[in-house]
Protein backbone atom coordinates (compact mmCIF):
# COMPACT_ATOMS: atom_id res chain seq x y z
CA UNK A 1 0.00 0.00 0.00
CA UNK A 2 0.30 4.38 -1.40
CA UNK A 3 -0.21 8.21 -2.39
CA UNK A 4 -1.04 11.99 -2.64
CA UNK A 5 -1.26 15.33 -4.64
CA UNK A 6 -1.60 19.20 -4.51
CA UNK A 7 -3.57 21.43 -6.18
CA UNK A 8 -1.92 25.04 -5.75
CA UNK A 9 -4.05 28.32 -6.02
CA UNK A 10 -2.60 32.26 -5.59
CA UNK A 11 -4.54 34.57 -7.85
CA UNK A 12 -6.37 36.93 -5.35
CA UNK A 13 -6.44 36.58 -1.76
CA UNK A 14 -10.26 36.25 -2.40
CA UNK A 15 -9.76 33.45 -4.54
CA UNK A 16 -7.95 31.83 -1.82
CA UNK A 17 -10.61 32.79 1.10
CA UNK A 18 -13.14 30.81 -1.22
CA UNK A 19 -11.07 27.47 -1.25
CA UNK A 20 -10.07 27.86 2.44
CA UNK A 21 -13.65 27.71 3.11
CA UNK A 22 -14.48 24.97 0.55
CA UNK A 23 -11.71 22.79 1.33
CA UNK A 24 -10.15 21.71 4.60
CA UNK A 25 -7.38 20.26 3.71
CA UNK A 26 -5.40 16.93 5.12
CA UNK A 27 -1.60 17.15 3.61
CA UNK A 28 0.51 14.40 2.98
CA UNK A 29 3.87 15.10 1.23
CA UNK A 30 6.11 13.00 -0.66
CA UNK A 31 10.16 13.28 0.49
CA UNK A 32 12.24 15.22 -1.87
CA UNK A 33 14.55 12.60 -3.09
CA UNK A 34 17.63 13.40 -5.48
CA UNK A 35 15.17 15.78 -8.24
CA UNK A 36 12.14 14.44 -7.30
CA UNK A 37 9.70 17.09 -6.94
CA UNK A 38 8.23 17.61 -3.69
CA UNK A 39 3.90 17.07 -3.93
CA UNK A 40 1.45 17.60 -1.72
CA UNK A 41 -2.16 16.27 -2.31
CA UNK A 42 -5.02 18.03 -1.07
CA UNK A 43 -7.89 15.72 0.79
CA UNK A 44 -11.28 17.12 2.09
CA UNK A 45 -11.22 17.05 5.97
CA UNK A 46 -13.37 13.95 6.10
CA UNK A 47 -11.34 12.27 3.77
CA UNK A 48 -7.41 12.12 5.14
CA UNK A 49 -4.73 11.23 2.51
CA UNK A 50 -2.96 8.33 4.45
CA UNK A 51 1.17 7.74 3.45
CA UNK A 52 1.41 3.80 5.39
CA UNK A 53 3.48 0.74 6.29
CA UNK A 54 3.80 -2.23 8.07
CA UNK A 55 6.24 -2.97 11.43
CA UNK A 56 6.57 -6.24 11.70
CA UNK A 57 9.43 -6.55 14.16
CA UNK A 58 8.26 -4.77 16.80
CA UNK A 59 10.42 -5.51 19.48
CA UNK A 60 13.50 -4.40 17.39
CA UNK A 61 11.90 -1.37 15.97
CA UNK A 62 10.61 -0.37 19.20
CA UNK A 63 13.75 -0.44 20.79
CA UNK A 64 15.38 1.72 18.20
CA UNK A 65 12.57 4.42 18.54
CA UNK A 66 14.54 7.02 17.32
CA UNK A 67 15.42 5.47 14.22
CA UNK A 68 12.12 4.34 13.51
CA UNK A 69 10.91 7.82 13.59
CA UNK A 70 13.20 9.41 11.81
CA UNK A 71 12.60 6.95 8.86
CA UNK A 72 8.93 7.52 9.24
CA UNK A 73 9.28 11.31 9.50
CA UNK A 74 11.57 11.66 6.64
CA UNK A 75 9.33 9.73 4.71
CA UNK A 76 5.88 11.40 5.65
CA UNK A 77 4.29 8.07 6.94
CA UNK A 78 1.24 9.25 8.72
CA UNK A 79 -0.37 5.39 9.69
CA UNK A 80 1.55 2.22 10.45
CA UNK A 81 0.02 -0.94 11.22
CA UNK A 82 2.17 -2.46 14.21
CA UNK A 83 2.07 -6.03 14.80
CA UNK A 84 0.63 -7.04 18.58
CA UNK A 85 3.77 -8.58 20.31
CA UNK A 86 2.65 -10.20 23.92
CA UNK A 87 5.91 -10.17 24.14
CA UNK A 88 6.35 -6.55 23.87
CA UNK A 89 5.75 -4.80 27.08
CA UNK A 90 2.71 -2.79 27.75
CA UNK A 91 4.83 0.34 28.36
CA UNK A 92 6.73 -0.02 25.12
CA UNK A 93 3.73 -0.04 23.46
CA UNK A 94 2.16 2.93 25.41
CA UNK A 95 5.26 5.11 24.56
CA UNK A 96 5.51 4.76 21.08
CA UNK A 97 1.95 5.40 20.50
CA UNK A 98 2.03 8.39 22.98
CA UNK A 99 5.26 9.38 20.83
CA UNK A 100 3.16 8.53 17.42
CA UNK A 101 -0.09 10.65 18.32
CA UNK A 102 2.82 13.62 18.96
CA UNK A 103 3.91 13.27 15.22
CA UNK A 104 0.35 13.30 13.63
CA UNK A 105 0.98 8.94 13.27
CA UNK A 106 -1.83 6.95 13.60
CA UNK A 107 -1.45 2.93 14.99
CA UNK A 108 -3.47 0.25 14.25
CA UNK A 109 -2.69 -2.98 15.75
CA UNK A 110 -1.49 -5.48 13.30
CA UNK A 111 -1.97 -9.71 13.25
CA UNK A 112 -3.09 -12.65 11.10
CA UNK A 113 -1.52 -15.87 9.65
CA UNK A 114 -3.06 -17.52 7.16
CA UNK A 115 -3.85 -20.28 8.71
CA UNK A 116 -6.26 -18.20 11.40
CA UNK A 117 -9.30 -19.23 8.95
CA UNK A 118 -9.60 -22.52 10.17
CA UNK A 119 -11.99 -23.18 13.14
CA UNK A 120 -9.18 -24.29 15.22
CA UNK A 121 -6.96 -21.29 14.84
CA UNK A 122 -9.44 -18.56 15.29
CA UNK A 123 -9.27 -18.29 18.37
CA UNK A 124 -5.97 -16.57 17.67
CA UNK A 125 -7.77 -13.50 15.66
CA UNK A 126 -10.13 -13.40 18.94
CA UNK A 127 -7.50 -12.94 21.29
CA UNK A 128 -5.87 -10.44 19.61
CA UNK A 129 -9.05 -8.42 19.12
CA UNK A 130 -9.27 -9.26 22.78
CA UNK A 131 -5.64 -8.10 23.71
CA UNK A 132 -6.05 -4.92 21.91
CA UNK A 133 -9.26 -3.70 23.98
CA UNK A 134 -7.73 -4.67 27.25
CA UNK A 135 -4.63 -2.96 26.08
CA UNK A 136 -6.76 0.26 25.22
CA UNK A 137 -8.33 -0.14 28.28
CA UNK A 138 -5.46 0.10 29.99
CA UNK A 139 -3.73 3.31 28.83
CA UNK A 140 -4.89 7.16 27.93
CA UNK A 141 -6.31 7.58 25.09
CA UNK A 142 -3.18 8.91 22.97
CA UNK A 143 -2.04 5.29 24.21
CA UNK A 144 -5.24 3.59 22.07
CA UNK A 145 -4.52 1.44 19.32
CA UNK A 146 -7.02 3.61 16.71
CA UNK A 147 -7.70 0.20 15.08
CA UNK A 148 -7.07 -3.49 14.16
CA UNK A 149 -5.06 -4.08 10.64
CA UNK A 150 -5.42 -8.10 9.69
CA UNK A 151 -3.54 -9.70 7.81
CA UNK A 152 -4.61 -13.31 6.71
CA UNK A 153 -4.34 -14.83 3.45
CA UNK A 154 -5.46 -17.94 3.03
CA UNK A 155 -4.57 -18.60 -0.57
CA UNK A 156 -1.15 -19.47 0.16
CA UNK A 157 -1.80 -22.36 1.72
CA UNK A 158 -2.30 -25.72 0.20
CA UNK A 159 -6.05 -26.60 1.15
CA UNK A 160 -6.55 -23.49 -0.62
CA UNK A 161 -6.34 -25.74 -4.31
CA UNK A 162 -7.53 -28.42 -2.78
CA UNK A 163 -11.05 -26.96 -1.66
CA UNK A 164 -11.50 -23.75 -2.38
CA UNK A 165 -15.21 -23.60 -1.82
CA UNK A 166 -14.74 -24.44 1.90
CA UNK A 167 -11.72 -21.65 2.20
CA UNK A 168 -13.46 -19.35 0.71
CA UNK A 169 -16.54 -20.00 3.32
CA UNK A 170 -13.96 -20.23 6.34
CA UNK A 171 -12.43 -16.72 5.07
CA UNK A 172 -15.62 -15.05 4.81
CA UNK A 173 -16.56 -16.18 8.34
CA UNK A 174 -13.43 -15.38 9.65
CA UNK A 175 -14.15 -11.35 8.55
CA UNK A 176 -17.67 -11.33 9.90
CA UNK A 177 -16.16 -12.42 13.10
CA UNK A 178 -13.39 -9.95 13.03
CA UNK A 179 -15.52 -7.31 12.15
CA UNK A 180 -18.53 -8.25 14.75
CA UNK A 181 -16.03 -9.30 17.55
CA UNK A 182 -14.34 -5.81 16.69
CA UNK A 183 -17.61 -3.58 17.42
CA UNK A 184 -18.91 -5.07 20.56
CA UNK A 185 -18.39 -1.77 23.20
CA UNK A 186 -16.18 -0.31 20.63
CA UNK A 187 -17.61 0.62 17.25
CA UNK A 188 -15.08 3.17 16.78
CA UNK A 189 -12.20 0.71 16.75
CA UNK A 190 -10.93 0.74 12.85
CA UNK A 191 -11.69 -3.33 10.84
CA UNK A 192 -8.80 -3.15 8.52
CA UNK A 193 -7.76 -5.78 6.61
CA UNK A 194 -5.12 -6.76 3.44
CA UNK A 195 -6.96 -7.87 0.35
CA UNK A 196 -5.40 -9.38 -2.61
CA UNK A 197 -6.91 -7.51 -6.29
CA UNK A 198 -8.31 -10.68 -7.40
CA UNK A 199 -11.00 -12.02 -5.46
CA UNK A 200 -13.65 -10.09 -8.09
CA UNK A 201 -13.48 -13.53 -10.06
CA UNK A 202 -15.07 -15.76 -6.97
CA UNK A 203 -19.08 -15.29 -7.03
CA UNK A 204 -20.30 -15.34 -3.04
CA UNK A 205 -23.80 -14.87 -1.72
CA UNK A 206 -24.18 -12.18 -0.33
CA UNK A 207 -26.35 -12.41 2.64
CA UNK A 208 -29.28 -11.32 1.16
CA UNK A 209 -30.27 -13.90 -0.75
CA UNK A 210 -28.07 -13.03 -3.70
CA UNK A 211 -24.69 -13.01 -5.47
CA UNK A 212 -21.64 -11.02 -5.45
CA UNK A 213 -18.02 -10.70 -5.98
CA UNK A 214 -15.82 -11.57 -3.08
CA UNK A 215 -14.44 -8.64 -3.10
CA UNK A 216 -17.49 -6.10 -2.98
CA UNK A 217 -18.43 -8.82 -0.02
CA UNK A 218 -15.24 -7.72 1.84
CA UNK A 219 -14.95 -4.27 1.14
CA UNK A 220 -18.69 -4.07 2.57
CA UNK A 221 -17.84 -5.51 5.45
CA UNK A 222 -14.72 -3.87 6.41
CA UNK A 223 -14.05 -0.62 7.52
CA UNK A 224 -11.08 -0.15 5.45
CA UNK A 225 -9.37 -2.00 2.88
CA UNK A 226 -5.66 -2.59 1.81
CA UNK A 227 -5.82 -3.74 -1.59
CA UNK A 228 -2.16 -4.88 -2.52
CA UNK A 229 -2.14 -3.69 -5.84
CA UNK A 230 1.80 -5.37 -6.16
CA UNK A 231 2.74 -4.30 -9.35
CA UNK A 232 5.77 -2.25 -10.12
CA UNK A 233 4.45 0.42 -12.83
CA UNK A 234 1.31 2.95 -12.11
CA UNK A 235 -0.42 1.87 -15.09
CA UNK A 236 -0.61 -1.80 -14.09
CA UNK A 237 -1.77 -0.37 -10.51
CA UNK A 238 -4.73 1.80 -11.03
CA UNK A 239 -5.84 -1.06 -13.54
CA UNK A 240 -5.19 -3.82 -11.23
CA UNK A 241 -7.71 -2.29 -8.15
CA UNK A 242 -10.17 -0.60 -11.21
CA UNK A 243 -13.08 -3.14 -9.83
CA UNK A 244 -12.49 -2.87 -6.03
CA UNK A 245 -12.72 1.08 -6.62
CA UNK A 246 -16.08 0.97 -7.60
CA UNK A 247 -17.22 -1.75 -5.19
CA UNK A 248 -15.95 0.70 -2.80
CA UNK A 249 -17.58 3.74 -4.15
CA UNK A 250 -20.56 1.55 -3.79
CA UNK A 251 -20.49 0.47 -0.49
CA UNK A 252 -19.22 4.09 0.82
CA UNK A 253 -15.87 2.73 1.75
CA UNK A 254 -12.07 3.97 1.79
CA UNK A 255 -9.31 1.84 0.07
CA UNK A 256 -5.33 2.21 0.08
CA UNK A 257 -3.47 1.33 -2.82
CA UNK A 258 -0.20 -0.93 -1.64
CA UNK A 259 2.76 -1.77 -3.24
CA UNK A 260 5.38 -4.31 -2.12
CA UNK A 261 9.40 -3.51 -1.82
CA UNK A 262 10.32 -7.00 -0.83
CA UNK A 263 12.04 -9.14 -3.64
CA UNK A 264 9.88 -11.38 -5.04
CA UNK A 265 9.99 -14.52 -7.76
CA UNK A 266 6.67 -13.88 -8.65
CA UNK A 267 7.24 -12.05 -11.63
CA UNK A 268 6.96 -7.78 -11.70
CA UNK A 269 5.10 -7.24 -8.97
CA UNK A 270 7.91 -5.13 -6.56
CA UNK A 271 9.92 -1.90 -6.75
CA UNK A 272 12.68 -4.18 -5.14
CA UNK A 273 14.76 -3.65 -8.30
CA UNK A 274 13.61 -0.05 -9.29
CA UNK A 275 14.41 1.77 -5.88
CA UNK A 276 12.39 4.06 -4.14
CA UNK A 277 12.85 7.14 -6.52
CA UNK A 278 10.99 5.44 -8.93
CA UNK A 279 8.39 3.93 -6.47
CA UNK A 280 7.95 7.55 -5.41
CA UNK A 281 7.13 8.77 -8.80
CA UNK A 282 5.01 5.83 -10.16
CA UNK A 283 3.03 6.36 -6.80
CA UNK A 284 2.80 10.36 -7.45
CA UNK A 285 0.98 8.97 -10.92
CA UNK A 286 -1.29 6.73 -9.11
CA UNK A 287 -2.05 9.53 -6.79
CA UNK A 288 -2.73 12.24 -9.40
CA UNK A 289 -5.25 9.66 -11.16
CA UNK A 290 -7.00 8.37 -8.18
CA UNK A 291 -7.43 11.62 -6.30
CA UNK A 292 -10.52 12.60 -8.07
CA UNK A 293 -12.44 9.13 -6.41
CA UNK A 294 -13.66 9.04 -3.35
CA UNK A 295 -12.74 5.96 -1.52
CA UNK A 296 -9.36 6.51 -2.21
CA UNK A 297 -7.79 7.04 1.12
CA UNK A 298 -4.06 6.94 0.11
CA UNK A 299 -0.96 4.67 -0.01
CA UNK A 300 1.20 2.03 2.15
CA UNK A 301 4.59 0.67 1.43
CA UNK A 302 5.27 -2.84 2.44
CA UNK A 303 6.94 -2.80 4.59
CA UNK A 304 8.97 -0.98 6.85
CA UNK A 305 12.16 -3.45 6.57
CA UNK A 306 12.10 -4.03 2.96
CA UNK A 307 11.50 -0.07 2.06
CA UNK A 308 14.24 1.32 4.84
CA UNK A 309 16.84 -1.11 2.49
CA UNK A 310 15.27 -0.03 -0.93
CA UNK A 311 17.81 1.48 -2.82
CA UNK A 312 17.18 4.82 -3.97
Amino acid sequence: MKRQRLRSRSRFVGKVLVICLAFTQALVALPAEAGLTRQVYAAAADRPIHKATWLWNTGTLLKDREGTFQFLRQNGVNLIFLQADPDVQTSDYSGFIREAAARGIEVHALGGAPDWILQDKQIKMYKLINWVKTYNNSVAAEERFRGIHLDVEPYVMRAWYEDTDTMLGLWRDTVSGFVEEMKIETPDLIAGADLPVWLEQFNVPDGEGGRTTLSNWMIGKLDQTTLMAYRDNAADIISSIATELGEAERNGKSVIVAVETLPSSEGPISYFDKGSLQMMRELGTVGEALISRAPFTGYAVHDYDGWSRLKE
